[in-house]
């Protein structure tokens, strides 16, 4: 099956240009063919691959805006349900401490409304994590937003694994009147795991053991450098010691959240470091959120950081996605800049960036045609493409 969209204002190589066609074959993008300012004068600009003389369906989007599908990696999808809340939440073992052993995926809804609202809002991949109770909470996994069966929707089962500095987790533990009650406690649990899982992939290749421990093979991938951490972090010292925590052993990081890395902005550049900042469309509800704030984005692309978006939801709707990116781009962020925090630097974050987060021939075609600007929170998709099938059609 081949679709053709045609005309449009096309973000294509980090802007928006003029699209003369773009083919979707199957699941992938096939052609990409921009107006260059010669063709206007009548030369036609190279296609990225041969023609196809093959359509099924071509879409006239003159007017209209193209952008590859939206991309938010931070959520919890569906682990409390839409329209249902905590009474089902599959968020947090907050009894457990250490559970590097759950899996989100296994707890994921597909079916829940939320998805919906995804597509709504042109979001067509997800990350979605367990929640921040537990210094160390357990696997993340990465769906697409369409589909009736999670493992149809998968990308990546496990593809990082969850920790948490600052106030989520001494509150619970604190609360419950247990160890810790401290971030040097918090810290402290993380550093005797992190220890211990070392040790236990010491035994395994040396073939030491007698039994297998769930926990501990499942920071394996982690210690091995094959997935990253996600560090759930506010405030500026939480991320400082995330960052220690990971140097000391040699753990690739993405801190979640970033409240405060405007106030740390020079020592994240030198870090090279990669944050997913949000949610930004809330109120300053506890003391670790006190300095939010919407030039945080610019702060910290300005130094050379790999920056993307994030509803944190159910915190946000998912849906206003592209508002937090709006109001990033009032505060100062440029607009394209604001788009590839969406797109390609989200895609980056997820190591996926071979194939989402940009339309480009040979990638997923995860394509979103807006009815105006995507940055105007007035504007919404008209189409919505994941993986070539049309799955959200307004007329």
């Amino acid at each position: 099956m081949k679709t053709v969209l045609e005309k449009g204002h096309i973000f294509y190589q980090g802007k928006f240009q003029e699209l003369d066609r773009l083919v979707i074959e199957k699941d992938k993008i096939l052609e990409i063919n921009i107006i260059s300012n010669k063709a206007k004068k009548g030369k036609a600009a190279p296609a990225a691959k041969k023609k196809s003389d093959e359509i099924t369906e071509t879409i006239d989007c003159t007017g209209k805006y193209i952008v590859p599908g939206f991309i938010d990696p931070h959520t919890h999808l569906s682990l409390e349900q839409d329209g249902i809340g905590h009474i089902d939440s599959d968020s947090n073992e907050v009894y457990g401490l250490v559970t590097p052993q759950i899996r989100a995926y296994d707890a994921v809804k597909i079916r829940d409304k939320s998805f919906q609202d995804a597509i709504n809002g042109g979001i067509t991949t997800v990350m979605i994590t367990p929640g921040s109770a537990n210094p160390i909470g357990g696997q993340a996994c990465i769906v697409k937003t369409k589909g009736k069966v999670v493992d149809d929707a998968c990308v990546k089962e496990s593809c990082a694994m969850k920790f948490a500095f600052g106030e989520n987790p001494k509150n619970v533990y604190g609360g419950q009147k247990k160890f810790p009650s401290t971030r040097m406690g918090t810290a402290a649990v993380i550093r005797e795991t992190l220890m211990k899982a070392q040790d236990y992939l010491k035994r395994k290749k040396n073939k030491e053991f007698k039994e297998r421990d769930i926990k501990l093979e499942a920071l394996i991938p982690l210690i091995e450098g094959k997935i990253p951490v996600r560090a759930h972090c506010h405030q500026a010292d939480d991320i400082i010691t995330a960052y220690r925590i990971a140097q000391e052993f040699n753990l690739d990081i993405v801190f979640d959240h970033c409240t405060e890395g405007h106030l740390i902005s020079k020592e994240l550049g030198k870090w090279k470091a990669k944050a997913v900042i949000g949610p930004s469309m809330t109120g300053r509800t506890k003391p670790e959120v006190s300095h939010k704030s919407f030039e945080t984005p610019k702060i910290l692309m300005d130094e050379g950081c790999v920056v993307a978006l994030t509803t944190d939801y159910p915190v946000v709707n998912i849906e206003a996605l592209n508002a937090t990116a709006s109001f990033a781009v009032k505060y100062g962020l440029d607009e394209d800049k604001a788009i590839k925090a969406l797109t390609e630097n989200a895609a980056i974050i997820l190591g996926l960036d071979k194939k989402l987060g940009k339309l480009e021939a040979g990638f997923d075609a995860d394509v979103v045609v807006w009815e105006g600007h995507p940055l105007d929170t007035r504007s919404k998709p008209i189409y919505v493409f994941i993986d070539g099938e049309k799955v959200l059609e307004r007329r």
